[in-house]
């Protein structure tokens, strides 16, 4: 009882942290996903609704994105809504470092997951191998829906190739 109690409370601070868009829980954590993909323009152009799109699914609730600074974008799980809701593995954010010809998006892993875990373990010792396959199951399926939307945003944050320039022959300069 008193590891779900604290799984609850767990739970609390941590929805409190995201909606308030607190800078140190949506920086700091274990990444579960980093994908690192060519953007040399700033992260100041970018665009909440075209990051939004890219990452919309047909019933699962949208991402909702706050810039924390010129370099720094945090996101996370709307929390409501759609037709189908799944429980978030990860909050994320974007980084750019100034003079790296790259953004990397992070994908951090809930302090539920990590607490609800270790009460999972103590909770049921031994037991624990019973109940792992479809524990183990579940957070694949979660994780790569997740990845899947982290992957999309991606490739909408990722610069266009620049293919280098075709002459045209000109008329009148045959051999």
């Amino acid at each position: 009882m008193i590891a779900l109690i604290v799984v609850g409370v767990v739970i609390v601070i941590e929805v409190i942290l995201a909606t308030t868009w607190n800078r140190f829980y949506f920086t700091v954590g274990v990444p579960l996903f980093v994908l690192r993909v060519q953007r040399l323009a700033t992260l100041e152009s970018v665009s909440f609704d075209d990051l939004q799109k890219s990452t919309a699914t047909a019933a699962g609730t949208p991402l909702v994105f706050r810039r924390l600074d010129p370099e720094l974008i945090a996101f996370r799980e709307k929390g409501l809504g759609g037709i189908f809701h799944y429980t978030p593995l990860m909050r994320g954010v974007v980084r750019r470092t100034p003079g790296e010809p790259y953004v990397a998006i992070v994908g951090l892993v809930n302090w539920f997951v990590v607490v609800g875990t270790i009460a999972l373990v103590v909770t049921l010792r031994r037991n624990i191998v019973d109940v792992l396959p479809m524990y183990l199951l579940a957070f694949a399926v979660l994780y790569l829906i997740q990845a899947v939307r982290f992957a999309r945003m991606a490739k909408a944050l990722r610069e266009p190739a620049i293919e280098p320039a075709v002459l045209a022959p000109s008329g009148g300069d045959q051999a």
